[in-house]
């Protein structure tokens, strides 16, 4: 169960940053998006091996759970290859 408020203060970490931050539980797994607003900082971002350690200790899951994406990143589509 993701802890609301930890993910509360992280939303509002990285809003002052200029970042949305987009959190669903979907079948075993923790679906994070981080989007840039206009304003974001492009250099506040840490590298995403951080991030994910960042999200396992605020939202209480497994890292090796959390599908993160950045700005800018596309997801393929199910069934196309990476």
């Amino acid at each position: 169960m993701i802890d609301q408020e930890q993910l509360q203060a992280l939303r509002s970490s990285l809003d002052a940053d200029g970042y949305r931050l987009d959190v669903r539980s979907e079948g075993g797994r923790t679906r994070v998006e981080i989007s840039a607003t206009p304003d974001a900082c492009a250099d506040c971002l840490v590298p995403k091996d951080l991030m994910r350690g960042i999200l396992q200790q605020a939202l209480g899951v497994p890292a090796d759970t959390i599908d993160l994406s950045y700005p800018g990143e596309l997801e393929p589509l199910s069934g196309e290859p990476e």
